[in-house]
């Protein structure tokens, strides 16, 4: 089998831990992928005996995890879903339609949904259904854009498959992260000089193999990132006194928007967060401000928003 040779085929499940049998209209575009097809919780068959070696070890709970990761961009159409919508939605985030307009995505703490994967390589097929996950957002100047899903499914064995017929995909070319197509970054209300953005959701993914049932649940999120800016005068805007925290902290909005064509417009926009730590750091000769942020919620549900538009 060729390396190369290796697609992923998506889609949102009706009912949970059943194939909802992907085909070629389900297919994204993945620039990086890392699949360990049989993880568990390994047990030792333990048995005293008269000489060394080795016992036999079982996995007591089979799984699957994938880390795929794919290019942060829209549809090429505004009010349509990017072709990864699915894996989204698998990591505890809600779908909101607006037609002609954007699409949003938003953190939710119940009524998680979930979806199988198909991982084809050059012949080969394994089945993931039941997968749950959590994300991560990474942009950095100079580079393209990319959302990274690491997901836990339940197992099933590697089969031979015929290959997929593979069509064009309705979905827009990435751009770089630049002046010319990053229009937005504002941090706490100043407009900054931006160097990188990373913004992880935090989901905490566990995969439960009990008497009469086995599932992936999410239990927990934690929202946090980091980013990279230009340090500004402190008489313009005081960043160590928006990180300091021993007399109360203080909270903000960030915004961020890459893209200027309508359909390859990507956006997050975060009410309350807490820049945590400062660093200063050199890039190109200039100072720039390495700072740890919290993405709090105000009523609930509500810490970001991801917006394809």
């Amino acid at each position: 089998m060729l390396t190369r040779k290796q697609t992923i085929l998506v889609k949102q499940e009706t009912t949970y831990g059943t194939d909802s049998t992907p085909d070629n209209s389900n297919r994204i575009y993945v620039t990086e992928i890392d699949v360990a097809s049989y993880e568990g919780d390994r047990q030792t068959r333990e048995r005293m005996q008269q000489h060394l070696g080795a016992r036999a070890e079982v996995n007591a709970g089979p799984y699957v995890t994938l880390a795929i990761t794919v290019p942060l961009a829209g549809a090429g159409a505004a009010g349509t879903t990017p072709v990864f919508g699915a894996l989204l939605r698998a990591c505890a985030m809600s779908e909101t339609i607006n037609a002609d307009t954007d699409v949003v995505y938003q953190p939710v703490s119940d009524a998680f949904e979930s979806c199988t994967v198909y991982y084809l390589q050059d012949g080969q097929q394994q089945k993931a259904t039941g997968c749950r996950g959590t994300w991560s957002l990474n942009a950095k100047r100079g580079q393209f854009p990319t959302l990274q899903f690491n997901l836990t499914g339940l197992y099933n064995k590697p089969e031979a498959a015929s290959p997929v017929t593979i069509s064009a995909l309705t979905q827009a070319n990435e751009v770089p992260v630049n002046k010319q197509n990053t229009g937005i970054f504002s941090v706490h209300g100043f407009s900054a000089v931006g160097e990188s953005l990373s913004l992880d959701i935090g989901n905490e993914v566990v995969h439960r193999n009990l008497i009469g049932a086995e599932k992936v649940n999410i239990t927990d999120r934690q929202s946090a990132g980091q980013l990279n800016i230009e340090a500004p005068n402190i008489g313009t805007k005081d960043y160590f006194a928006a990180v300091e925290s021993h007399q109360g902290e203080t909270l903000g909005a960030l915004a961020f928007e890459h893209g200027t064509t309508p359909g390859n417009i990507v956006a997050i926009a975060a009410p309350k967060v807490q820049l945590s730590t400062i660093s200063p750091q050199d890039s190109d000769g200039i100072v720039h401000y390495q700072m740890g942020a919290r993405f709090l919620p105000d009523t609930g549900d509500d810490e970001f928003t991801l917006t394809f538009k």
